[in-house]
C-alpha cells in the first residue's frame, strides 16, 4: 500500500509513496547513474498547482512507439483535487509487477482494478500465465525468452472481452491489454513518464494518451532522481530538478 503523509509547509503538500524502504532526497542524489534503470532505483516528482483552479494531478507511462491494443493507465494520481498553491508529491522505484483485472472490454474511460499483482524483472522472472483455473489470477513468474521482455500469456479458458492483463511498476498498474483466448502480450519496458491535469480521473483509468490534456513528459537528467513540476497560470508545466 502505498504510503501518504502530510507536511506542514506554507502551502498542503501530500507525499504519496510506493516504495518499501523511502530513501532521504541525500541518498536518492548518491544513487549511481548507471544504476538509473536497475531494479530498486527510486525516483520522486512534485507537483504543485500554481494555476487558476484546482486540478487532479496524476502521471502515466507512455511507450515510445504506441501500440493499438496497449493503453496506458493512470499510474498515479491525486486522491482529491490540489488547490491553488498547493502541491503533491509522488515516490516510486524500478520495481516491475504483473496485474489483472475483470474490467469487461477495455476501452479509455474504465477502470482497471490491478488485482494479483505478481512482481517480476525483464532480465529474471519475466513470463506468467493468465487463467481462469480454479479461479482468474496469474502464476508465479519463470524466466522465458525474450530476454529484457515482460510475457503474458493468456490460457485456453479465458474468454475474450471480459478480463485484461498488464503490467506495472512500483505496485501499482501503468500499461493494459484485452486478455482473450490463447493471446500472448509481450512488453518491453521502457520507463516514460508523463504529467497531466485533469477531471475525473483516479488510479487505474484507462487513457486516450491522444486526448490528454495539460499534459507533459518529465525527463530526468544523468544522475538526477527529484524532480520539480509546477503547472503555471498559463496552464504550461515548469519542470525542473529539485
Amino acid at each position: 500500500m502505498p504510503d501518504l503523509s502530510n507536511e506542514e509547509e506554507e502551502q498542503m503538500s501530500l507525499h504519496i509513496s510506493y516504495v518499501d524502504n523511502l530513501l532521504s532526497q541525500e541518498a536518492r542524489k548518491a544513487q549511481s547513474a548507471k544504476d538509473a534503470l536497475t531494479q530498486g532505483t527510486q525516483y520522486s516528482m512534485t507537483l504543485k498547482n500554481q494555476a487558476a483552479q484546482p486540478w487532479t494531478f496524476y502521471v502515466y507511462q507512455k511507450m515510445p512507439a504506441q501500440v493499438a491494443d496497449v493503453f496506458s493507465l493512470a499510474w498515479f494520481c491525486s486522491p482529491y483535487q490540489i488547490r491553488v498553491g498547493d502541491q503533491i508529491r509522488f515516490t516510486w522505484e524500478i520495481d516491475y509487477n504483473f496485474v489483472w483485472s475483470d474490467s469487461g472490454q477495455l476501452i479509455p474511460g474504465v477502470d482497471f482494478y490491478a488485482s494479483g499483482k505478481k512482481d517480476c524483472s525483464p532480465a529474471g522472472k519475466n513470463t506468467t500465465e493468465f487463467s481462469l483455473t480454479p479461479g482468474p489470477g496469474l502464476s508465479d513468474p519463470v524466466q522465458g525468452p525474450p530476454a529484457g521482455s515482460l510475457v503474458i500469456n493468456d490460457a485456453a479458458d479465458v474468454p475474450n472481452n471480459r478480463y485484461s492483463v498488464g503490467i506495472g511498476m512500483s505496485g501499482t498498474g501503468s500499461y493494459a491489454v484485452q486478455a482473450g483466448t490463447n493471446l500472448s502480450h509481450t512488453f518491453t519496458p521502457t520507463p516514460s513518464y508523463w504529467i497531466a491535469a485533469g477531471t475525473n480521473v483516479k488510479i487505474g483509468t484507462v487513457l486516450n494518451i491522444n486526448t490528454v490534456g495539460l499534459t507533459s513528459e518529465v525527463k530526468f537528467p544523468a544522475a538526477t532522481y527529484d524532480m520539480n513540476c509546477v503547472l503555471n497560470g498559463s496552464n504550461a508545466w515548469d519542470i525542473s530538478p529539485a
